[in-house]
């Protein structure tokens, strides 16, 4: 059944990539995603073309910007405490105004995340600190009297189960 979903997933993705990605640009970002530090060498080898062909591949996938090798910290696995916030602007506050806003959240270390999104909100920031208590401050201290946020909402993340496309765990029958 796993298989049977895994096989599903990875042939949406590549109908969804087909017009960006052909099959071997495909193989190598699977592989990269899996382990972004795996070697041009070991790369050839998962997915049948020469070290050569791989290196030129990869160097041109990453140039594109069609893909980039990041590391994420697991902030579940270090039990440190993370949120999403949903933005309502101000509709009438000057779009300069917007943007420095913006801005400003792209310079926030501690924001790991920032959208713009479509419906009742306008941003989606992820954000995290060391203790609820701490995300709780942080936020105030971000969102709090600026004229250019009409309201804005605190979610506190209890648990991830994928991220980046990658399973970070799995329910049990006990959870």
């Amino acid at each position: 059944m796993e298989e049977e979903q895994q096989s599903t997933s990875e042939s949406l993705h590549r109908e969804l990539l087909e017009g960006y990605l052909d099959d071997h640009d495909y193989d190598i970002f699977k592989a990269l995603n899996e382990d972004g530090r795996v070697s041009d060498t070991e790369l050839a080898e998962q997915v049948g073309l020469s070290r050569t062909a791989v290196r030129r591949r990869r160097e041109n996938l990453l140039e594109r910007g069609a893909v980039d090798v990041h590391a994420v910290i697991v902030l579940q696995e270090l039990d440190l405490a993370y949120a999403d916030v949903l933005v309502k602007l101000d509709k009438t506050a000057p779009a300069g105004d917007r943007d420095a806003l913006i801005e400003s959240l792209i310079d926030e270390e501690l924001v790991y995340s920032l959208d713009s999104c479509m419906g009742s909100y306008d941003l989606f920031v992820r954000l995290w600190h060391e203790t609820l208590n701490d995300l709780k401050d942080y936020t105030w201290d971000l969102f709090e009297d600026r004229a250019v946020i009409e309201e804005y909402e605190l979610i506190p993340m209890v648990h991830t189960w994928k991220a980046w496309d990658k399973e970070l765990d799995r329910p049990t029958q006990d959870s």
